[in-house]
């Protein structure tokens, strides 16, 4: 790649790259930071991207996403990256505006399962380049997605229900 392709690649996906790094992260900081390894990778090996295998945004969101569990397991060090493990509790209504109780709620899905759903709901990303980006098969996608869903419908469920007026 050239200085001029990565430049346009930085132009062109820097957002997204952001976006999932802070909804992974939960913060602005460590999102700014992962962005700019993630793009910093790319400038350093440009040669490690292969058009072949997948587009260059679910490359990017890999990198990202490999950066985003690094510092997870480094804060977490004794917390299991499990992918089968459930919510805890339903969300409290009484915390905010709508999307602000749904954020909080992806953001307490274990990390496997939270980073396929910001890749799927929130990036737009299908299925194939999903697996590209976490180095999976699409099969393990669509059951982390599953599970996670599951995860979703369950702690958003006092959302479903009628509230008192």
């Amino acid at each position: 790649m050239t200085d001029a392709e990565i430049q346009a690649a930085f132009e062109q996906h820097k957002d997204a790259v952001y976006r999932f790094a802070w909804r992974m992260s939960g913060s602005a900081s460590a999102a700014e930071d992962i962005t700019q390894d993630a793009f910093m990778g790319l400038l350093r090996h440009p040669d490690r991207f292969n058009p072949a295998r997948g587009s260059l945004r679910a490359f990017l969101l890999g990198i990202a996403r490999n950066m985003a569990l690094k510092r997870w397991r480094f804060d977490h060090r004794h917390e299991p990256l499990d992918d089968d493990a459930m919510v805890p509790a339903p969300v409290d209504l009484d915390r905010g505006a709508i999307g602000d109780v749904v954020g909080r709620a992806v953001q307490a899905l274990v990390p496997l399962q939270r980073e396929v759903v910001i890749l799927v709901e929130y990036e737009g990303l299908t299925l194939a380049e999903v697996a590209l980006a976490v180095d999976a098969d699409v099969g393990t996608v669509k059951s982390r997605l599953h599970r996670a869903r599951e995860n979703l419908r369950r702690t958003l469920a006092p959302l479903r229900s009628p509230q008192p007026t």
